[in-house]
This record gives structure tokens, C-alpha cells and sequence, in this order.
């Protein structure tokens, strides 16, 4: 038996974390959320190796070399590096039948899609939208403050992600409404493609 993996995607203050974390909470069966590894710092509130894997540039890199990492892609001009490990989503989560619900960017999306076409069939990516002048509120809700500068490279970012999206994703949703709204259509999409 096979299983699924959902990608949930949208820019930054959309609303990814909440969805996932509110999945997380919910009776879908045989659910499967793997950890992203990470080489930014670790925030205040974040736990690691519970929220995500924290890890070095340098332990990233060889990792990569050894062709551990199903997708990665290198975010904010190259700061960090964000990837999911193979193994983590197809060995332990489809091979095993399981609903994977996994966040990705669309430079990760695009790096799958180039590099493994054969697993096409196995995901549906479900984009977050919002528009780009309510990403500053969104982010700094999160106790997350910026200089202008910062954020407008944000914004441009954000701005090219929702066009790519409109190109690339299954499912596009108006992250500007309720936060349960959102999460029932996300649920709804699963439960109907499943």
C-alpha cells in the first residue's frame, strides 16, 4: 500500500505552521508529519529535534552530498538552508501507507519536479495565499519584527512565490480567511484525494 504526501506551501505568514500544527491535532488516520532540517537559528519558542532539526551549514552540506535530502533548497539569499530528508518522507511515511503532510517552498517544489518526475503521482501541493501587503502583519504577529529593508526583500519574495504558485500548485487557498476555514478546506482537499 501506498501512501500520499500533502505539501503545504504559501509564503511566509501564511498560516503553513498553524495548519500543520491543527493536522497534527486531528483524527486523519495514518497521518505521518516528518521534521524539516534547518540551519538558521533556533528561536526562543522552538524545541529542537520537536519542531525541526537543527543542524550546521556544514552537516546540511555533506548530507546533501550523500544524497540524504528528498528536497532542499537554500532560502533568504542563501542564509540558510531548509530540506526534508528522503528517508523521512518516502521510507517511513509512503512506502508505509501513511497521509504525509510536509511544508515546502516553491524552490523546493521546483527542485523536485526537475530532479525526481517519477514521484509526480505521489504529492498534492496546497499553496497559502495571501496577499503582500498583509505579510508584514502576519510575520510580526509571530513576534517577529523587521527592518523595511528586510521586508521588502520578503515581500518581492513572496510576490514571485504566488505567481510561480499560480503555475505549479494543485490547490491555491485564500489564507486571508479564518484560520479554520482554512484548515477545513486543507482537510477536505485530504479526505477527497485520499
Amino acid at each position: 500500500m501506498k501512501g500520499h504526501i500533502y505539501f503545504i506551501m504559501g509564503q511566509s505568514g501564511s498560516g503553513k505552521g498553524t495548519v500543520i500544527s491543527k493536522l497534527q491535532e486531528s483524527n486523519i488516520p495514518h497521518l505521518h508529519i516528518p521534521l524539516s532540517y534547518k540551519t538558521r537559528a533556533i528561536r526562543e519558542t522552538e524545541v529542537n529535534h520537536v519542531d525541526s532539526h537543527f543542524i550546521t551549514k556544514e552537516a546540511f552540506v555533506h548530507a546533501i552530498e550523500q544524497g540524504e535530502f528528498l528536497e532542499y533548497a537554500y532560502v533568504y539569499e542563501w542564509d540558510d538552508i531548509y530540506g526534508t530528508k528522503y528517508e523521512d518522507v518516502i521510507e517511513n511515511g509512503i512506502e508505509k501507507g501513511y497521509t504525509v503532510i510536509k511544508e515546502l517552498d516553491i524552490q523546493g517544489l521546483e527542485k523536485l519536479r526537475r530532479e525526481k518526475p517519477e514521484l509526480d503521482s505521489i504529492y498534492t501541493t496546497i499553496f497559502l495565499s495571501i496577499p503582500a501587503e498583509k505579510l508584514k502583519e502576519r510575520i510580526e504577529s509571530r513576534g517577529v519584527l523587521m527592518q523595511n529593508e528586510e521586508f521588502e526583500r520578503r515581500k518581492q519574495t513572496a510576490i514571485e512565490e504566488q505567481k510561480k504558485a499560480q503555475e505549479l500548485c494543485d490547490v491555491m487557498i485564500d489564507a486571508t480567511q479564518p484560520p479554520d476555514e482554512v484548515f477545513t478546506q486543507v482537510c477536505d482537499i485530504i479526505t477527497k484525494t485520499k
